[in-house]
């Protein structure tokens, strides 16, 4: 097992003294200024500015009180890395090795910052705050080190996952849904990895389907909980291969229509990757209901080149059973269920831009997700 490694993590003596100088000297210049009567006709305005910087030199001098007020520390433990949040606040946070999803390092002036991204948030630690020489460099290999260990040896611990979500959905009441959509994106991207990485058609139509029925099992689940027959507010229909669909405005609202809808964060991701034409969601709708129970029903309409390896149906009844337990530890309101999922398909369209036009990622993800919103998984 490896040990604990510690490093004293301290504002640079020259950044301490460039901070209040930022926020003694404008200050104290322009009181003196107003003062003065050097510039009688400026006086009103020089003290409205004078007063303006002094608040402003508030965060500076709170910067500083903080950082000296303790000793800060950063720790390589045996199981997770005790890192600065990426904030103002430079707040410490526990990441577990398993969870952290990237190391980079950016060059900035004449210092180098390691940039360290996880399920549990961003940390940004610069190689000038440490306080020897070269320990900067010790800390980046360790921590790669540690990374790839834990990362090939076992998954992310659950158990510090749901006391990040515990943690975090004081301030966050999505917290849940967000570190969720973390470990599902996680555990399906190294599920479906080959060696020639990730197939991005098949994750998005993966992804798509989750959501989508997803949709349904929140609604369904709701009705539960109220005390409703669990079909309470749907509509149902029994078509020729003697299959039970579900449909109707109660499924569609978190699948298109509500503030975090699957299509509102699959196309919001699509534009930001740089797709200019988004679909018509409606016309996948009305293709959906009228192909409900022929050989076309859940069958995506793209070229063979950028088909899925496989049906939406089948990646949803292979995954629906292996990730449900996770999502409901991670994420135990199952209205949030659509959310995570989205928050997911952000990731994967986000991650995929440079091997699929986005436009087409969002037509996967959709097609799949309306299709399986109707299913009944227990025919």
């Amino acid at each position: 097992m490896c040990g604990v490694i510690r490093y004293r993590y301290r504002l640079p003596p020259r950044f301490v003294a460039s901070l209040l100088f930022l926020a003694i000297a404008p200050t104290g210049g322009l009181a003196y200024l107003a003062a003065s009567g050097v510039l009688p006709n400026y006086a009103d305005l020089l003290g409205w500015l004078a007063a303006a910087s002094a608040l402003w030199a508030i965060l500076p001098l709170w910067l500083v009180g903080r950082a000296l007020a303790k000793p800060s520390f950063i720790e390589l433990r045996a199981e997770e890395a005790l890192l600065p949040r990426a904030s103002l606040a430079l707040t410490f946070i526990g990441m577990p090795y398993t969870a952290i999803k990237q190391i980079s390092v950016l060059e900035v002036s004449n210092h180098s910052v390691a940039v360290v991204a996880s399920a549990f948030g961003e940390s940004r630690v610069s190689s000038a705050w440490f306080a020897a020489e070269g320990e900067f460099a010790e800390f980046l290999r360790e921590i790669q080190r540690r990374h790839a260990q834990n990362a090939k040896s076992k998954p992310p611990a659950i158990d510090s996952l749901v006391a990040a979500v515990r943690e975090r959905s004081k301030e966050d009441p999505l917290a849940g849904a967000r570190i969720a959509a973390q470990e599902v994106y996680h555990r399906l991207t190294s599920a479906m990895q080959n060696d020639k990485g990730v197939h991005a058609e098949s994750l998005l139509c993966a992804l798509g389907a989750l959501a989508g029925y997803a949709c349904q099992v929140s609604v369904r689940q709701r009705n539960v909980a109220r005390g409703l027959a669990e079909d309470a507010g749907l509509a149902t229909i029994e078509a020729t291969d003697g299959n039970k669909y579900f449909y109707g405005d109660a499924i569609n609202a978190p699948l298109a229509e509500s503030q975090y809808s699957v299509w509102g964060l699959a196309a919001a991701a699509a534009q930001k990757s740089g797709c200019q034409d988004l679909l018509d969601v409606n016309e996948i709708f009305r293709h959906s209901i009228k192909s409900l129970g022929s050989s076309e029903f859940g069958l995506l309409r793209l070229p063979l080149r950028q088909s899925p390896a496989d049906r939406p149906l089948n990646y949803l009844k292979a995954l629906w059973p292996n990730l449900m337990p996770t999502m409901r530890l991670l994420c135990p309101i199952q209205a949030h269920w659509p959310i995570l999922l989205g928050l997911a398909i952000q990731e994967a369209i986000h991650s995929g831009k440079s091997v699929i036009d986005p436009c087409i990622a969002l037509k996967i993800v959709m097609e799949s997700a309306i299709a399986m919103s109707k299913v009944d998984l227990d025919d």
